[in-house]
């Protein structure tokens, strides 16, 4: 593990560019992002794409988890994923895909977490409270697919919301750009 200082500037200048990216996108394509947020709860490959990927981090996490008197399972791991994500694809296909953003969206926040943990800067601060909207969204999406088409159509109903949050992107992504090469000199 890397130093939570360098890690705490390479988090913030990840997000940053991210959300530089995000802002972009929402200002010059918003018609194609429009039909791709709308198609993308009952899209089949997104779903499937990021079943395999959060199915295959968790048997990686159990995997190198101390399981104590289960360790016997490990060598088992590789079969139950691919039993897992066929069970997933079959048996949850509606809505999958974001309930699979959900899950990655909890997935990706402990490592994001764990990182910044013992960082020496209020910047910390930023990640974790992103990090934990990330979990809030992550379990709502699990437990209620349906809302990400709802809020989808909500945001997306008016021109102004998507000018206005793509600028708001922009505008945070630069300054959590900044905030990240300033850690990181």
């Amino acid at each position: 593990m890397q130093a939570p200082t360098s890690f705490l500037g390479a988090a913030l200048s990840v997000l940053g560019g991210l959300g530089l990216l995000a802002g972009v996108v929402l200002l010059r394509f918003p018609g194609a992002l429009r039909a791709g947020l709308a198609a993308f709860p009952r899209s089949k490959w997104p779903g499937w794409i990021l079943t395999a990927v959060c199915v295959g981090w968790v048997s990686w996490v159990v995997r190198h988890a101390a399981l104590g008197r289960f360790e016997g399972v490990k060598p088992l791991i590789p079969v139950l994923a691919v039993v897992l994500f066929a069970a997933m694809v079959w048996f949850l296909d509606e809505l999958l895909a974001p309930r699979a953003l959900g899950g990655l969206l909890l997935l990706v926040s402990d490592p994001l977490l764990d990182g910044v943990r013992w960082a020496d800067s209020a910047w910390r601060f930023v990640p974790v409270l992103i990090a934990y909207a990330w979990v809030v969204a992550g379990c709502a999406l699990m437990l209620h697919p349906w809302l990400f088409r709802k809020m989808a159509e909500w945001f997306l109903s008016s021109s102004g919301r998507v000018r206005a949050a793509g600028w708001a992107k922009m505008w945070a992504g630069a300054v959590l750009l900044a905030a990240g090469l300033w850690q990181l000199r």
